[in-house]
């Protein structure tokens, strides 16, 4: 994956600091735990350097952490997030044994769209119903999953997906107390009236209480 920071514009800051201190390579690496070789790298933009690295060099060159990072941020083209590597969200009183959620894509900074895989079992989320501004798609990857959506229940088997309003207070179940369900949920912020406008969300069509898609 491409670096988040525009590595030669921070190899460019480097060397602009180091020279308007009278300072060689040489100079810098005696002062810190680097080498000459990692200090040209970095200044032709051809290295990464870690937040550690980052700090020891802005105290040698006598210049805040920011003065050299300061709006080199590139948003990435793609992240990926490898099966199994996804963060697991902390319990809460209410989730404790009803679901476990799985972020699969944290590196995206400020992104519009919120995937998590959602292991459903037990009560699920019936402690604390999901309620998010935007909306909201849910497949179902295995198992059978009751959806209490407002005042509606809706089935959904393995391969069977909704889409909805996600500001209508929803729970995620599964069938029976005893089984487990897993969900792809994913989450827009950003592509609803609720959204763009700052109004209330709009009630959907009414459902039939049947499974969906039926």
């Amino acid at each position: 994956m491409p670096s988040p920071i525009n590595l030669s514009d921070l190899g460019q800051r480097v060397r602009t600091a180091r020279l308007a201190r009278r300072l060689t390579l040489e100079e810098v690496v005696s002062r810190a735990d680097f080498t000459v070789s990692w200090l040209s790298k970095l200044e032709n933009g051809q290295l990464t350097p870690s937040l550690d690295g980052l700090v020891k060099l802005a105290e040698v060159l006598e210049c805040g952490v920011d003065a050299l990072v300061a709006g080199l941020s590139v948003p990435p083209r793609y992240v990926t997030t490898k099966n199994g590597a996804g963060r697991i969200e902390p319990l809460t009183k209410e989730r404790r044994n009803g679901t476990m959620i799985e972020h699969r894509a944290d590196q995206w900074r400020d992104r519009a769209m919120h995937p998590t895989i959602i292991h459903v079992s037990g009560n699920g989320t019936k402690g604390a119903p999901d309620c998010h501004r935007g909306e909201r798609f849910l497949f179902v990857l295995d198992g059978n999953l009751k959806l209490e959506y407002g005042d509606e229940l809706l089935m959904l088997s393995e391969g069977d997906s909704i889409y909805l309003h996600a500001a209508t207070p929803h729970t995620l179940m599964p069938a029976t107390r005893s089984a487990t369900a897993k969900v792809l949920s994913v989450i827009h912020e950003h592509g609803s009236p609720a959204a763009v406008n700052g109004a209330k969300a709009a009630t959907p069509p009414r459902a039939r209480k049947t499974r969906a898609g039926s």
